[in-house]
């Protein structure tokens, strides 16, 4: 005898209902906080980069986190409390031997110069707010000296080792650079690869890397750097 009533799904049918009510689709891009600075350094032919984001750092690589997040007034007791939180530009450069990591933030108009032994340079005053700054350590007359290059709305500066300067000359790659990273980035940075300039610019949840020629990638941050996302969504 055959019972009447509600037809009963097959069982890979109810599988596919029940996958379908539990899945989550991942936030939309818009959801995911840009960094307040970001920069990378090339350490024994590793790229390594660190993100600050309100009152936390991560350090990571492509692959993951190699440490944090974590608060910054941890990692670096000694900064004063006004560069504890919401940076707004950081680099990064070497110092001494064993890579030693030397960091230059940025606040307004103030800057600092650090380590993670202690304050290099106590905060000074900068002639205006940087979207972003990068350092490159660049060899001049057999020694090795921190070089700066800062980004304010659609300018950069040159080059320059101590008087923070005020940008004034069009961002480098202006001619083939999506029009959207042509002003008010978040922040920037420059290494050289095979003794040629790479930039990384920042801008909300994109990175693009360009060198004296063309572009060579630009990608959504959620997508590159999946690990940090959680970090991102909740802060």
């Amino acid at each position: 005898m055959i019972a009447l009533g509600a037809a009963t799904a097959p069982t890979s049918a109810t599988a596919v209902a029940s996958a379908a009510a539990a899945y989550q689709a991942p936030p939309p891009a818009s959801a995911f906080r840009a960094f307040d600075a970001v920069t990378t350094v090339n350490e024994r032919k590793t790229w390594k980069h660190m993100a600050l984001i309100g009152d936390q750092y991560a350090i990571f690589n492509d692959r993951g986190l190699i440490e944090g997040p974590a608060l910054i007034k941890k990692k670096w007791p000694f900064l004063p409390k006004t560069f504890t939180r919401d940076i707004d530009a950081a680099a990064i450069a070497f110092s001494g031997p064993g890579f030693r990591w030397r960091h230059t933030w940025t606040k307004g108009t103030q800057a600092i110069i650090f380590e993670d032994g202690g304050i290099v340079t106590k905060p000074f005053r900068i002639p205006l707010p940087y979207d972003g700054l990068t350092d490159v350590n660049a060899a001049n007359g057999g020694s090795t000296q921190i070089q700066h290059v800062a980004v304010r709305g659609g300018s950069a500066t040159y080059a320059f080792t101590k008087s923070f300067e005020i940008p004034t000359l069009p961002l480098y790659g202006e001619a083939f650079l999506p029009k959207r990273f042509l002003s008010d980035l978040d922040d920037i940075s420059l290494e050289f690869e095979k003794n040629a300039p790479k930039f990384s610019y920042y801008k909300g949840n994109e990175r693009v890397i360009i060198d004296d020629r063309r572009v060579i990638e630009l990608v959504n941050l959620d997508v590159k750097w999946p690990f940090l996302n959680t970090w991102r969504s909740n802060r």
